[in-house]
């Protein structure tokens, strides 16, 4: 029993590091190119990642924990005087909304048929996405600040609909490529503490120097 648990622990923190990596590295380079087109990526890559997490884990929630690892590792640019805390807060809210929409259409992307997968990307990319528009919207009536994403009606319809959709279509085709190359060739790599743990450094090293 005791195994099993180091071992689920073991992938929790692997899979919240390589999360939270991600974010630090390729999100930061994204904030360079549109906004539309950056909004579409990070989604798919944390998708496929909890898919894979689960498929390793067979625990849903190990997904809601994921997400926490990546987010507290994100937390990490609160430390730095010079950036703002929103630039931190805003992204460590949409990594646990992403966990939390895919832990609740996990049972739809496990499942046989392509139109249950297709539903469930879609249900989680345009989902996180309302869940962050409410979160901003909050955000606005207690600092006034107003986000792009709630600055006009059109904006609203570009980040939810346009974006969402993309970003759910990229979604399952890339979690759909990582389980074909898995099973074609019979991909097999077995994360030890050590891996996890190194990874979790890298990650807040990355965060903190990017």
């Amino acid at each position: 029993m005791e195994n099993k648990k180091i071992k689920l622990l073991t992938q929790i923190i692997f899979y919240g590091a390589l999360w939270g990596f991600i974010e630090a590295t390729l999100g930061y380079a994204l904030h360079w190119i549109p906004t539309l087109i950056a909004g579409t990526i990070m989604f798919p890559i944390a998708a496929a990642i909890l898919m894979r997490a689960y498929n390793k884990t067979n625990s849903k929630k190990a997904l809601l924990y994921i997400g926490m690892v990546a987010a507290s590792i994100k937390s990490i640019d609160l430390f730095l005087p010079s950036y703002s805390i929103f630039k931190t807060i805003n992204p460590m809210v949409s990594i646990v909304l992403e966990s939390l929409l895919v832990f609740a259409v996990v049972m739809l992307f496990t499942s046989e048929k392509v139109t249950n997968k297709i539903a469930a990307a879609q249900i989680a990319s345009i989902g996180w996405r309302v869940g962050y528009v409410m979160f901003m919207t909050a955000q606005f009536i207690f600092t006034g600040f107003v986000a792009a994403s709630i600055s006009s009606i059109a904006s609203f319809l570009q980040f939810v609909i346009l974006s969402g959709a993309i970003s759910g279509l990229m979604a399952t085709a890339l979690i759909y490529l990582d389980s074909s190359l898995t099973y074609k060739f019979k991909f097999k790599f077995d994360v030890k503490p050590v891996f996890a743990v190194g990874l979790l450094l890298i990650a807040a090293v990355a965060t903190f120097i990017l």
